[in-house]
């Protein structure tokens, strides 16, 4: 199954600590956050990976080049005017299912879990969320109680009040 990942924004938030270096090569513990992202996606047999840049792309594309150091492969789509978040989606020519993730995660995600309960669930999209401590600078999912998408607000949505 690909994997696409998004690696194309600026940073806004945090380019103030680092404002030469992409979001997804921000180091912690002197590796970046994509490549700890790759790392667990491998390992969970996720080899086979798409990512989409635009920002700083050539550090991005530079850092990991054909994906073959660690053990993968990567090919790049490059958004010379940014297309929106998941934009590149449209120009991609995907044909079967792929998983779609941010580049800029940290996390510990059972993968085969997910798609395993995406199948099991016939859904046409499965998404995996978490709780949200700051909800008015980031996008937000509003669930129904069978945890079905209401509406999916961009962090410039208005704010239901509940």
């Amino acid at each position: 199954m690909k994997t696409v990942i998004m690696a194309g924004g600026k940073g806004t938030r945090i380019s103030v600590l680092f404002p030469d270096i992409p979001k997804p090569l921000i180091p912690i513990l002197q590796v970046p956050v994509l490549e700890r992202e790759i790392v667990s996606l491998r390992n969970q047999g996720y080899k086979d990976i798409i990512i989409t840049v635009s920002y700083l792309s050539d550090r991005i594309m530079e850092y990991f080049g054909d994906g073959g150091r660690l053990g993968v492969k990567i090919e790049y789509f490059v958004e010379e005017t940014p297309l929106g978040n998941a934009g590149a989606l449209f120009k991609l020519d995907l044909t079967e299912d792929f998983l779609l993730l941010n580049a800029d995660a940290v996390f510990d995600v059972d993968f085969n879990r997910m798609v395993e309960y995406h199948y099991a669930h016939g859904g046409i999209v499965t998404i995996f969320t978490h709780p949200n401590s700051h909800p008015y600078d980031s996008g937000l999912i509003i669930a129904n109680e069978d945890n079905s998408v209401a509406s999916w607000l961009a962090k410039e949505d208005v704010r239901p009040l509940y």
